[in-house]
């Protein structure tokens, strides 16, 4: 299982043991999820549990839970994948669904914790975000974590604001 921690964070593989009411609510929140493509649809205990385990048994993918290391509350979840072996390049995305720790730089944290550990354990050259013109913190905390933007799709996407791009962002291991 892996597992890794950050000054104030740990990471570590999620299980479905770590599926919770919580955590659906995240998923079913307006607020929270307004930036994620799995807005679209209701979820339930059965279907993120089937999520997790599906993650679990995929190689090209690697979920993990975002836990703040002095109390173990799980907050959010970041997601490296789909990896790619041929060209060593995968993306990454997270959530940070617990609101009450929205702003305390847990995002910039986690993704240069699991930018670290996908160059030098999973032996990744380069990786690459994405995130919605509206969603300010996650550009900002991915640029706070050496990220730069490589492009920008335009009218890209459907959000509850009506039609936005989608800043592309990258990092590399040179």
């Amino acid at each position: 299982m892996i597992s890794f921690e950050s000054d104030r964070l740990s990471l570590k593989e999620l299980t479905v043991e770590n599926v919770s009411a919580n955590y659906i609510s995240w998923l079913n929140d307006n607020e929270i999820n307004q930036y994620l493509e799995s807005r679209f649809h209701k979820h339930s205990f059965a279907d993120v549990e089937k999520f997790v385990k599906d993650m679990s048994q995929e190689s090209s993918n690697v979920l993990l839970g975002i836990f703040i290391k002095k109390n173990m509350k799980h907050i959010g979840n970041i997601r490296i994948g789909p990896i790619d072996r041929n060209h060593n390049t995968a993306s990454i995305g997270l959530l940070i669904g617990d609101k009450d720790e929205w702003g305390k730089g847990y995002a910039s944290e986690a993704i240069q914790s699991v930018t670290k550990f996908s160059f030098e354990k999973l032996n990744l050259i380069k990786i690459s975000a994405s995130c919605y013109e509206s969603n300010i913190g996650s550009k900002k905390a991915f640029e706070k974590s050496g990220y730069k933007i490589e492009g920008f799709l335009h009218n890209h996407v459907e959000t509850q604001r009506g039609r936005e791009g989608c800043w592309q962002l990258w990092i590399d291991s040179c």
